[in-house]
């Protein structure tokens, strides 16, 4: 009896957290502009049909992350970028300091970050511009993503960290 109902919690244990044995259901077909990740090992793939974040468009959004970067070179990790205002904010940062960056015909302004301005999704996903190392550090690898022709563009990195 005893043994039955450990093994019936098991299950029910296993369920509840999505372990069944049925196979995953295949991602939907994507376009050109959505990015792909690799995963590692230690951590599973994000994808962009998984993503309920703001870096589902994150490949389109990609010229204006740039232009943001290009101002704040040093400035390459990116925890929100979407439209906002007639434009594009990114919100951005690098080991010193958070920045704000509208972008607008593509003329990029970059200021310091307003901390007032809660913007919903923001740190859902965080994307580490490359080029460089992968920013996993000693705890993992952090999945690449790729644009279209298959180029790394950089990393999505835990929001959780480690």
């Amino acid at each position: 009896m005893m043994r039955t109902l450990l093994l019936l919690s098991a299950i029910v244990l296993l369920t509840a957290c999505g372990q069944t044995s049925a196979p995953a259901p295949q991602a939907a077909a994507t376009n050109a502009t959505t990015a792909t990740t690799t995963a590692s090992p230690s951590k599973p793939a994000a994808t962009s049909t998984q993503s309920s974040a703001w870096d589902r468009n994150l490949l389109a959004l990609l010229p204006q992350i740039d232009a943001c970067i290009a101002k704040q070179p040093d400035a390459r990790e990116i925890t929100y970028a979407g439209e906002r205002d007639g434009g594009v904010l990114v919100r951005l940062s690098s080991p010193q300091n958070n920045f704000d960056c509208n972008v607008r015909a593509g003329s990029a302004q970059v200021s310091r970050r307003n901390e007032s301005l809660n913007i919903d999704g923001e740190n859902a996903a965080i994307f580490i511009r490359g080029p460089g190392e992968n920013p996993g550090g000693e705890c993992y690898q952090a999945p690449e993503v790729h644009d279209a022709s298959g180029a790394l563009v950089g990393w999505m990195v835990d929001p959780e960290g480690c």
